[in-house]
């Protein structure tokens, strides 16, 4: 054991409102980081989407303007959502031209 350890606890939240007073008291620094604007949800958007196979005319300034009022973990998420639809697409199209097996019913 390190005789002169510390510990910091750092915790990020878009609900402070819903913190328990107890966290608040055992917390006693907090700062707000404000939502990002266009050019910070462009940057966003680069930084999730790197690696991923994307159009290479991609407009993520137009991305990130119809991202207004997002957090940076909003638009994580709407990019793992988005990668899922080609994949619906493609199980909707199969279930249309492959009979159900269990028809008779």
């Amino acid at each position: 054991m390190v005789a002169n350890a510390r510990v910091m606890v750092l915790a990020a939240t878009n609900r402070p409102s819903e913190l328990d007073e107890a966290i608040m008291r055992r917390l006693p620094q907090a700062f707000e980081i404000g939502m990002p604007e266009r050019k910070e949800r462009a940057e966003i958007l680069k930084v999730t989407l790197k690696g991923e196979r994307v159009e290479p005319d991609i407009d993520y300034d137009h991305l990130a303007r119809l991202c207004e009022g997002y957090t940076g973990s909003d638009i994580f998420e709407l990019c793992k959502k988005e990668a899922y639809f080609p994949i619906r697409e493609i199980l909707e199209e199969e279930r249309k031209w492959r009979p159900c097996p269990l028809s008779f019913i």
